[in-house]
């Protein structure tokens, strides 16, 4: 199954630079590490992850997981290619109960 609105996803600063990129980040900052190391992504090219991320939401195939009082989680894994190298990327997307179109929740290698 594709994720519901996947060519609607949106993909927000807040989560993809201040989280999933962000090198000081409380947690984040191990996702931010990998990416950078594995795939030689980080906040200087943040639109290499940005852009496949909307892509997979749109094309991949998409795993419901759990649902809460804020709307329904999906899985999307896809395949990036970076400068250092190809890994698969498991993304989290949630549905909310009052909007349609998917938002990111977190990203990272697997």
């Amino acid at each position: 199954m594709r994720l519901p609105d996947g060519n609607q996803a949106i993909v927000e600063d807040r989560k993809l630079l201040h989280y999933v990129l962000s090198p000081s980040h409380p947690h984040g900052r191990t996702h931010a590490h990998l990416f950078d190391r594995l795939l030689g992504v980080n906040l200087s090219n943040e639109d290499v992850l940005r852009e496949a991320l909307l892509r997979a939401a749109a094309n991949e195939d998409a795993f419901p997981t759990e649902t809460s009082e804020f709307g329904q989680k999906y899985e999307v894994r896809f395949s990036l290619k970076g400068p250092r190298g190809r890994y698969t990327v498991l993304s989290v997307w949630i549905v909310d109960s009052e909007q349609s179109a998917p938002r990111l929740v977190t990203a990272y290698i697997e």
